[in-house]
């Protein structure tokens, strides 16, 4: 994969995020597993941050709280008198001005922090998907390529030894280390009879098909690709197309279905692309395809069109959809499934309800009453939570679902604590009360 890596259509991704979790998937080996650690690392850093937030929400509240009263009275008093109404007002507000800028100015901070989070992450792990999805779709292509390749090294020119292909189950394609050389590995073709095996060709596995010349640019000698990899696979697949194995007349019609040597060679070769896709493919629990959202609507293996919107039309070469259409449709008959039953997505909005009314409950003194605010964010979250974990890759998902289980377990917690700074406080005040009052004596 590393000198595949150089070949993709996509460029790997890179940034803050990417390097924390490739570093988490080195010592995991596992994409979910990285990004549920990192999730877990980045709650238990941000929940200091997220308490201090809520004890700086809680002195707004105080602050209000003091300020009602005397707002209440100045609204009655001058009711009549709107500017003068307001002025007190502005009095009153000007009064308390000190103690309560600072708390918004935090709020706002935090939020900002939080949305930058998300969305930055939600950005980094977008851009993965897509590498990823290249890269899987890559590896199966080169995988495929050297098929081609050597298939047609054992046709050459002489169209007749075409019709071993009419009995593809005969044939088997393997990867094997070069005898000379083992760090270089070949693909071999091979027939079985019984027990046995009849070699039939080698060739080196290669995953580069392009051809390069020396030609004179601008003065200098540089080299330039005079045929891509793409038209090379292109040409040999046009060929073999040409090579009509099987045709069979359709009863009552005059058209007739054809079995290419094209098919032929997918057919022979679906069990060994198969055996890379299932080495290769990234997959948790009930979810077949990490970089694909969880639901029922969408496969594991995408088609054609599927793929190009998966990576962005800019990121595919010509020529692409003839390889694509070559062997994938055969794999995504073979090995595709629903890949996933909206589980993630209902997870996502249930952890979302839950960490939004255990919030609002802990947050808020005995009898009173929740406000508009907290009952429309109870409302909304699950909803924006719900969307993501829909239409985007299931590794954001799991993230979104880790970081509200993380914030439900984390809540209590932190309650206590602001509990605890509040009793501090509360009996620090009675203790300077009782001493103020001997003092009258």
């Amino acid at each position: 994969m590393a000198v595949l890596s150089l070949l993709l259509s996509v460029a790997e991704p890179s940034g803050f995020w990417i390097t924390i979790i490739r570093a988490f998937e080195n010592v995991t080996n596992n994409y979910v597993l990285a990004i549920i650690f990192l999730t877990v690392v980045i709650k238990l850093i941000w929940t200091p941050i997220d308490t201090f937030n809520r004890r700086s929400q809680q002195k707004m509240s105080q602050t209000q709280a003091k300020m009602q009263p005397e707002l209440d009275v100045i609204n009655k008093k001058y009711a009549k008198d709107p500017n003068l109404l307001k002025q007190k007002q502005n009095e009153v507000y000007k009064k308390y001005n000190s103690k309560s800028m600072g708390g918004c100015f935090l709020m706002m901070l935090f939020m900002a922090l939080n949305l930058t989070i998300f969305f930055t992450l939600f950005s980094g792990l977008n851009t993965m998907g897509a590498y990823k999805i290249s890269e899987s779709y890559d590896y199966l292509k080169y995988s495929y390529a050297n098929v081609l390749e050597v298939t047609n090294k054992y046709i050459g020119d002489d169209t007749s030894k075409a019709e071993i292909f009419n009995n593809p189950e005969s044939l088997v394609f393997r990867i094997e280390a070069n005898e000379t050389n083992p760090e270089h590995m070949e693909i071999v073709l091979l027939q079985l009879e019984g027990e046995n095996e009849t070699e039939l060709a080698r060739n080196e596995y290669k995953t580069d098909f392009s051809t390069t010349e020396k030609e004179e640019v601008d003065g200098q000698e540089q080299t330039v690709v005079t045929e891509t990899t793409n038209e090379y696979l292109n040409s040999i697949i046009t060929k073999f197309d040409g090579i009509v194995l099987k045709e069979t007349v359709v009863e009552g019609s005059e058209e007739s279905i054809k079995y290419t040597l094209t098919e032929a060679v997918t057919d022979a070769s679906s069990n060994f692309i198969i055996e890379r896709y299932q080495s290769n493919k990234e997959s948790f629990l009930w979810i077949d395809n990490i970089w694909i959202s969880d639901s029922p609507f969408n496969q594991s293996i995408v088609n054609y069109n599927g793929y190009v919107s998966q990576i962005g039309a800019n990121n595919v070469e010509e020529g692409e959809e003839t390889i694509y259409n070559a062997f994938m449709p055969k794999l995504q008959e073979l090995q595709s499934r629903a890949n996933g039953y909206f589980i993630l997505p209902i997870l996502c909005i249930l952890a979302s309800v839950l960490t939004t009314l255990l919030s609002t409950k802990l947050g808020r003194k005995k009898r009173e009453k929740t406000s508009n605010q907290s009952k429309w964010l109870a409302i909304i979250m699950p909803i924006i939570f719900g969307v993501f974990a829909l239409f985007y890759n299931s590794v954001f998902a799991i993230y979104m679902l880790t970081s509200q289980v993380m914030a439900a377990v984390t809540l209590p917690v932190q309650n206590v604590v602001l509990r605890a700074i509040d009793n501090r406080k509360k009996k620090k005040e009675e203790e300077k009360t009782e001493i103020d009052y001997t003092r009258k004596f």
